[in-house]
C-alpha cells in the first residue's frame, strides 16, 4: 500500500511538473492581435473616414508613394511576423502533445509494471 502511495505522489509529481511546462510553453505565445478593421461594418466606418481624409489632404503624388511604399513595407513585416507566429505556434503545440504524450506513456508503464511483494 505504501509503494502505491508513492507511485501516486511521484506520479502527482510528474503531472504537476507537465503542467508547469505547458503553461511556461503557453506564455510565450503571445496575445492574438485584435481582429482586423472590417470598413463596411459601423465600427470600422470611422476608421475609414480617417484614413481617407489623411490620404486626401495628401496633395503630393510623391507623398502618397512615400506613404504607399510605408504602408507596403509594414504590410510585409506583419506578414513576416504573422508567419513566424505561426511557425512558435506549431512547435509549441509539438511540445504540449509531446509531453502530455510522455506523461501518458509514464502513467502506462507505471500502472503495467508488476508490483513488488
Amino acid at each position: 500500500m505504501a509503494d502505491f502511495q508513492e507511485q501516486l505522489q511521484r506520479l502527482q509529481e510528474q503531472l504537476q511538473r507537465a503542467q508547469a511546462r505547458a503553461n511556461e510553453l503557453l506564455s510565450l505565445v503571445p496575445e492574438p492581435p485584435p481582429p482586423p478593421v472590417d470598413p463596411e461594418a459601423p465600427e470600422g466606418a470611422e476608421e475609414r473616414a480617417r484614413i481617407e481624409a489623411r490620404v486626401r489632404s495628401q496633395t503630393s503624388v510623391a507623398e502618397l508613394q512615400a506613404q504607399l511604399i510605408e504602408a507596403l513595407l509594414e504590410n510585409e513585416r506583419l506578414r513576416r511576423a504573422l508567419e513566424e507566429e505561426r511557425q512558435n505556434h506549431a512547435r509549441t503545440r509539438e511540445g504540449l502533445i509531446t509531453a502530455l504524450g510522455d506523461a501518458l506513456d509514464t502513467l502506462k508503464q507505471r500502472r503495467r509494471s508488476p508490483k513488488p511483494p
